[in-house]
């Protein structure tokens, strides 16, 4: 029960009408996030698509984006009753701004054909983290053709 570990699900939403953040998790003024597992998986592609995607995150004052859903984190674990501080949206039309920095922690080239899943290893220092008041925000840097995708992000809450 300790491992406090969250998911934000989404299904069957619309994406790649704008340029816009699929996902992103705003850390509490409390608590960091740190990143386990993205997963997305496209419905209706019957031939080879590849879009880009960018995992970055934002220091200083973040704001969300907007145009997406605010989903309720829910708690992997079904004994775990602790509410998450983390502000988790997904498919923002609007992207997330600061007064920081936005900096890139990693790039996919992802064929729609296949489902995506990003794990980063299983050591602490292998998975991105966003200190207090930062965000994690996988994105859609262009605009594609739209396609419907069903998926989630899971993190864990840090000191």
């Amino acid at each position: 029960m300790g491992r406090r570990i969250y998911v934000a699900p989404f299904d069957t939403v619309a994406v790649g009408t704008a340029v816009q953040d699929i996902f992103s998790l705003l850390a509490s003024a409390t608590k960091g996030i740190q990143l386990h597992h993205i997963h997305l998986e496209a419905a209706g592609i019957s031939t080879a698509q590849q879009i880009r995607m960018r995992l970055k995150r934002g220091t200083a004052t973040v704001t969300q984006g907007s145009g997406g859903t605010n989903v309720t984190p829910v708690a992997v674990d079904a004994g775990d009753t602790l509410a998450a501080t983390t502000v988790s949206h997904t498919n923002d039309t609007t992207q997330a701004t600061t007064t920081g920095a936005f900096t890139s922690l990693a790039f996919f080239q992802w064929d729609m054909l296949l489902p995506f899943d990003y794990m980063p290893g299983p050591e602490d220092e292998d998975r991105e983290v966003a200190l207090i008041s930062q965000v994690l925000i996988l994105d859609l840097p262009a605009v594609i053709t739209a396609v419907t995708l069903s998926g989630f992000i899971k993190w864990r809450e840090v000191p």
